[in-house]
């Protein structure tokens, strides 16, 4: 009926291009707010990784161990924005972003690379 993988996969995309616009405002001298841009990242990339899981359901003993580390890796890159988060908007702390949006993207890219090892090798043995 609806190939999951497919339209979750959409949603990753349209999640992760969310923050173009952001980027132009910002390099054209404007000072948008972050919140409108990162709900639609929110919604794009959570609402597609779950639809992309949904195509795919396999048990977890199933999983090669880099699957299970790739995402760890992607859990522990998202998570990196709660200790921000609490100084930032709990304690009122001025806090620079730069060290966490740098655990945030070398965890999920990472995690992400782990991932689409498996896919990219099946694909690469078929070729040869």
């Amino acid at each position: 009926m609806f190939d999951f993988r497919k339209i979750g996969t959409v949603l990753l995309i349209f999640g992760l291009l969310a923050w173009v616009p952001f980027i132009y405002l910002v390099a054209s001298g404007r000072e948008p707010s972050i919140f409108p841009f990162l709900i639609a990242h929110l919604i794009g990339v959570v609402s597609g990784t779950r639809l992309r899981a949904r195509g795919t359901l396999r048990s977890s003993k199933d999983r090669p161990r880099r699957q299970v580390v790739g995402r760890i890796m992607i859990i522990l890159g998202v998570l990196a924005w709660v200790p921000y988060l609490y100084q930032n908007h709990l304690l009122g702390q001025p806090v620079a972003i730069a060290p966490y949006l740098l655990v945030h993207l070398t965890g999920v890219f990472g995690g992400i690379i782990l991932l689409l090892i498996i896919p990219m090798e099946r694909a690469w043995r078929q070729t040869s």
